[in-house]
């Protein structure tokens, strides 16, 4: 399959399109950035010498949409441009959340709509990419046809996705959110926290917190995801490994498997639809306010450029 420019746009130029745009480009592909008219990621795409154009009569030379935006502006996108789309356009989403939540093929069969899911940050998606290292992703095919199959997969490797794996979106939808919620975005930053904070209680040095609660975190999923499971328990040291069982005695007993039960059901009757539905960037805000007030991310301001590459 060969991509051009006439046919080939990102939508977008987050942290994500920006990362599959680099990528692409990198594999001699030509991208074109499709961006609302004042947009403050113009002048960053165009600095990095991109093509730019706007979401109106410009869509009508694509036949090949990367929709690599925020998903809760994905309805809005097609409900105000899809006079402009060409019929049977290929709209690629990199998350499934969106095609869940709305039912986006079922409100525009006019177009195609597939699923190139990677499971990695967009930083890592670059990095991988750069160092030609390994990424997998979840593949859902819109339409049955061979070709389009063919096409899917060329993209993908012409990204830097080395594996793909056929689910579909509302199964990678529900697994994406569970992790999110279960362990990934919350039991990781928050129990470090917790755990720094009681260090320092106790009168260790923040240093001395820092390194043990924080810092580890990368080497430690680093040697699990690396070495596997059976490998990492075999190389911990003995009180790291009894230190592992008591902790999970004590930590995650009975009601923490109900309360994770009660994040998939959420998610399964659709209830985490509607908690979405508020202005995320409100809670961003709040968030970021929470932690700039905590002395774990000073130290980590202090601390970055001695003990993190």
């Amino acid at each position: 399959m060969t991509f051009s420019q006439s046919k080939l746009a990102i939508i977008g130029f987050g942290s994500q399109a920006k990362a599959w745009a680099l990528n692409l480009r990198d594999s001699k592909i030509n991208v074109t950035i499709v961006l609302r008219k004042g947009s403050p990621s113009i002048d960053s795409a165009k600095n990095h010498g991109f093509q730019v154009c706007f979401s109106d009569e410009d869509l009508k030379q694509f036949s090949i949409f990367l929709m690599l935006f925020p998903d809760d502006q994905h309805l809005h996108f097609l409900q105000k441009f899809q006079t402009y789309l060409p019929p049977k356009a290929h709209l690629i989403y990199g998350h499934g959340f969106s095609l869940s939540k709305h039912q986006l093929r079922s409100q525009f069969p006019q177009f195609i709509h597939s699923l190139i899911a990677p499971k990695a940050i967009a930083s890592e998606v670059r990095f991988q990419y750069e160092i030609q290292g390994k990424i997998g992703a979840v593949l859902d095919i819109g339409d049955p046809s061979p070709s389009i199959e063919v096409e899917l997969r060329e993209l993908a490797k012409l990204a830097g996705i080395t594996s793909l794996y056929l689910a579909s979106y509302e199964e990678e939808t529900k697994a994406d959110l569970f992790s999110e919620q279960s362990l990934l975005c919350s039991i990781l930053p928050y129990v470090s926290l917790k755990s720094y904070k009681l260090l320092r209680k106790k009168g260790i040095s923040k240093e001395v917190a820092f390194m043990e609660c924080f810092l580890e975190l990368k080497s430690i999923s680093a040697a699990f995801v690396q070495l596997g499971p059976q490998a990492f328990f075999k190389l911990i040291s003995p009180n790291a490994l009894i230190g592992a069982e008591k902790g999970r005695d004590l930590l995650l007993g009975p009601e923490f498997d109900t309360q994770l039960e009660k994040i998939w059901q959420d998610i399964e009757n659709q209830k985490f639809y509607k908690e979405v539905e508020v202005d995320s960037n409100i809670i961003r805000e709040r968030v970021l306010s929470e932690w700039s007030q905590e002395e774990l991310t000073q130290v980590y301001l202090d601390l970055k450029n001695e003990l993190i590459n």
